[in-house]
């Protein structure tokens, strides 16, 4: 960083912590031990996700009381996000996202939805690529589009009615051709449809393609997020190649219901700051995400359209009546 951006940065961050410690002052507020909730076990991308941020709470302070970390899997996260959401009203009770958090009350009977949380943050979005062979003739996503409407083609993704089926069909539906859809059981059964010419073209993670695209076997033509990864920023989205839909998992924050809205806010610049940090930044490069941001109300319509995209597809496909 350069002598001047360290001048212009150094009053903005003290504005920042200014204002912090003006709402907490005026809540007396952390008083007590953050209760973190993991939806899910130890050493998936959720449990990764929320340890990271409680490291980065604990290393700089910004959470200047106890935190306990707590795993309580079951139920696809529904226990753990039940457990949350019976926490109504209680400021010192987190808990991370992911795609379980709207997946899970569309085909099962949760007793809770996203909407019965308070929104903070989605720190990080997990995205899709389409990628194809690198001796495939398609160099972007209308090649593949061009040749999908007059050939039948098929795309891979891992699991049936996972976000990979409901990349595929929105941009199907966009762009308008049909497809057949071939799920793997794994990342690895995925990519190894692609390469063994099973497939026309998968939809993957990042993370799960990366190695091949560095290699130089695989060549994604769309990122599914509105905007571009900040990762893999040389891939175009959809939505700047002409087919207007975007689809991410949010990797986001959320508290329970009736929390204060001063609390809310206390929280968002908190985690305004977590997201600055070169942890987080590291975070995200070795997982493959994009650190494109949405905060307090944004975050709500974030996941209410992902919500409603997700239902849909499920619909359509029979997954879910």
């Amino acid at each position: 960083m350069s002598l001047l951006k360290k001048f212009i940065a150094l009053p903005v961050l003290a504005a920042t912590l200014a204002t912090s410690m003006s709402v907490a002052s005026e809540l007396d507020y952390p008083t007590k031990r953050l209760n973190y909730t993991i939806a899910f076990g130890p050493g998936g991308g959720n449990d990764l996700m929320s340890r990271t941020v409680v490291d980065i709470l604990k290393k700089y302070k910004f959470y200047d009381k106890t935190i306990r970390v707590d795993n309580l899997a079951g139920g696809s996260g529904a226990v753990g996000f039940n457990y949350v959401a019976q926490q109504q009203g209680n400021p010192y009770h987190l808990t991370s996202t992911s795609g379980n958090f709207l997946g899970t009350p569309l085909v099962s009977n949760t007793g809770w939805t996203y909407q019965d949380f308070t929104p903070i943050g989605l720190l990080a979005q997990d995205a899709m690529f389409i990628v194809v062979r690198a001796d495939s003739d398609f160099q972007s996503a209308s090649d593949f589009v061009e040749y999908a409407k007059h050939n039948r083609v098929t795309i891979g993704g891992t699991g049936a009615a996972g976000p990979e089926r409901v990349v595929a069909s929105l941009f199907a539906e966009a762009a308008g051709f049909d497809y057949d859809y071939v799920p793997s059981q794994d990342g690895g059964g995925m990519v190894t449809s692609l390469t063994s010419k099973s497939v026309d073209a998968i939809v993957a993670n990042p993370s799960e393609v990366s190695g091949q695209i560095t290699a130089g076997n695989f060549r994604p033509l769309a990122y599914s997020e509105s905007q571009r990864s900040t990762v893999y920023q040389d891939v175009p989205t959809f939505k700047e190649q002409g087919y207007d839909f975007a689809f991410s998992l949010p990797r986001g924050v959320v508290m329970p219901s009736e929390v204060d809205p001063a609390v809310q806010q206390w929280w968002v610049e908190t985690l305004q700051k977590v997201v600055d940090t070169p942890e987080w930044q590291d975070y995200l490069t070795t997982n493959s995400l994009s650190g494109n941001t949405v905060w307090g109300e944004d975050f709500a319509k974030n996941l209410a359209a992902t919500n409603a995209d997700f239902k849909r597809v499920l619909t359509q496909i029979g997954a879910i009546k």
